[in-house]
């Protein structure tokens, strides 16, 4: 290799090894120097604007009426939420014998209707739970001595019992029947003589709820003595009902849905029929949703409903073994025909 090129690859050499120590001093004095970027837009981001809309806790449960004491008789029926372990605080009269009401923040079939109770229970009435074939007396035979019933789950009611209830209804005894999505045949069955109805479904609202679509809000129709001073109410899973001869008590805003069809509009979730009435929902009664909205003072205005009636006059007559008697009692058995004078001895 001549001089000259030797040379030239050397005088390449050194060039490239200062370029190459130059980049990487320059590149230690970039990397402590923080880098240098875009602020970034977050005026989207703000939470407020996210949080679910929820509504204001509401009053106590308190009831109007001075009315002296009545009997109201509760069917919980096998649709109650909760489990057991309540507690027991509330003396209620049962018959003879002392019960008492599960009120227990741990739960128990009787907590669903806690807030009911114990209204009911602090103005001087009596409550008699009444659970099927469990109970030591039958339905018939607690209703005859009765001014008021509530049942949580008609579905639950045996023939004899839904015959007795009808019975009792027909003779001006208060009833409220809460019937939650999933019970539209049972309810209308039920409710068909006094021209009550269920729809299959369950309504939902996107935009007028309580943090959840499920929990829709309701307003009074108009006037009357279940919604007076009844602004909102929160229903935790609503089932639309109806009535034949008149609108409905309570009803959804015209952003809900009806799960089976999917179509927008206002749907009756509350009804009343003479001393029937029927609300497509029980979660309202549980002491956790009493407070919420106006369903405290929606259940004062049942608990006014229930014992403020004409005391109904009813009589199933005798019970035995196979249950109650029909109302009027037995028919007697044909007496045997008397003999003739033909005849042989």
């Amino acid at each position: 290799m001549s001089v000259d090129l030797r040379t030239t690859v050397g005088a390449f050499a050194l060039v490239f090894l200062a370029i190459v120590g130059v980049a990487a001093v320059g590149g230690v004095v970039l990397d402590d120097a923080p880098p240098e970027t875009e602020p970034v837009a977050d005026d989207h981001w703000q939470l407020d604007a996210v949080e679910p809309e929820t509504v204001s806790e509401g009053g106590e449960v308190e009831m109007e009426s001075s009315e002296p004491s009545n009997t109201v008789v509760i069917h919980l029926g096998g649709g109650s939420a909760g489990l057991g372990g309540g507690t027991s605080i509330l003396p209620i009269e049962d018959g003879d014998a002392p019960a008492t009401a599960d009120i227990g923040s741990l739960g128990g079939v009787r907590r669903g209707v806690a807030p009911l109770t114990a209204a009911l229970v602090e103005n001087g009435h009596e409550v008699r739970f009444y659970a099927g074939i469990a109970s030591p007396e039958p339905l018939p035979s607690m209703l005859s001595d009765a001014d008021a019933f509530v049942t949580t789950n008609p579905g639950a009611l045996s023939a004899t019992d839904a015959d007795a209830v009808e019975s009792f209804v027909d003779a001006g005894g208060r009833t409220l029947v809460t019937s939650d999505p999933g019970g539209a045949g049972a309810l209308t069955e039920f409710g068909s003589p006094f021209g009550v109805y269920g729809e299959a479904g369950y309504v939902y609202d996107m935009e007028n709820n309580d943090a959840n679509y499920l929990s829709v809000l309701v307003e009074p129709t108009g006037p009357g003595a279940l919604t007076e001073g009844v602004e909102r109410v929160v229903l935790r899973g609503a089932a639309p009902v109806g009535v034949a001869d008149g609108p409905a008590t309570l009803a959804t805003a015209e952003t809900s849905r009806l799960s089976t069809t999917r179509e927008a509009g206002s749907y009756g979730v509350a009804v009343r029929s003479d001393s029937l009435a029927v609300v497509g929902d029980s979660s309202f009664l549980e002491p956790e949703n009493a407070g919420r909205a106006d369903n405290g003072v929606l259940i004062g205005n049942v608990a006014d409903f229930l014992v403020t009636g004409e005391e109904p006059n009813v009589s199933f007559g005798p019970t035995g073994p196979g249950g109650a008697v029909p109302p009027g009692g037995a028919t007697p058995p044909p007496e045997p025909p008397e003999p003739s004078g033909n005849a042989t001895a």
